[in-house]
């Protein structure tokens, strides 16, 4: 399970060429202030006041009250910046703890066929990978600012097993037992009875292989603790085609 990776050091602060007036966005739904995008570029810029103020101080030159200006904004620039990632780590920590949470509900809700119960904790799953992704957002912002690398790239992205109707045990028919010539009555409601006894083992596996699936998929999410967006997402997607067959295959049973 992920938990509070990609800590920000101080490295790369010394090395920054460039801040401004760092802008602020109105804190989001989950109580943060995201950086905008804009504020990272200023770090990247050549020939910047700053970078001449902070020449100056290496010279030994008095610095001047716009040279103590750029330095302090620059100090706390980086200081809101170390605060967003440290917010970032607690929104992992939060979606690891509360993934966990979900997926074992979902795992009781299943057992117990409670097919109402279940699009509130798929919403809830979905509801946490989306806030994970916009703290994520923030985070990568952050450590631009800090000259510090992003998260490493997956190679590629990991695919999410699919379920369908056909991947799953086939429920047999009358007519895959073909009638003995000369049968009784009495055979003809044998293999009947035994033939439903048959379907209704096959219907419950197949519920079952479902619950299943659904549950391992959720586990998967959890697991990254929604670090991979791309994942996450078509994840998510295939939960909730796996909740209508899984509903499907109760109708049937």
């Amino acid at each position: 399970m992920i938990r509070r990776r990609n800590r920000c050091t101080t490295q790369g602060i010394a090395s920054a060429g460039v801040v401004g007036e760092m802008a602020l966005l109105e804190p989001n739904t989950d109580g943060q202030l995201a950086l905008e995008d804009d504020c990272a570029d200023l770090f990247d810029l050549a020939g910047d006041p700053l970078d001449a103020a902070v020449a100056r101080l290496k010279a030994g030159v008095k610095p001047t009250a716009e040279d103590i200006a750029l330095l302090t904004e620059a100090a706390r620039t980086a200081q809101r910046a170390f605060e967003e990632v440290g917010a970032a780590n607690d929104v992992l920590d939060d979606a690891s703890d509360l993934g966990e949470d979900l997926a074992t509900a979902l795992a009781e809700t299943l057992r117990r066929r409670a097919r109402a119960e279940v699009p509130a904790l798929l919403g809830a799953l979905r509801a946490q990978a989306a806030r994970v992704e916009r703290s994520e957002a923030v985070r990568t912002i952050a450590n631009r600012i800090l000259g510090n690398g992003g998260p490493d790239e997956p190679a590629a992205l990991d695919s999410v097993p699919a379920l369908t109707a056909a991947l799953l045990p086939r429920v047999p028919s009358v007519y895959d037992d073909e009638e003995e010539p000369g049968a009784s009555l009495a055979d003809l409601w044998e293999r009947q009875a035994r033939l439903e006894r048959v379907q209704e083992r096959v219907r419950r596996e197949r519920v079952e292989h479902v619950a299943a699936h659904l549950i391992a998929v959720a586990e998967r999410i959890v697991d990254r603790s929604f670090m991979d967006a791309r994942f996450t997402r078509a994840a998510l997607d295939e939960m909730d085609r796996a909740y209508a067959l899984w509903c499907a295959c109760l109708d049937k049973g």
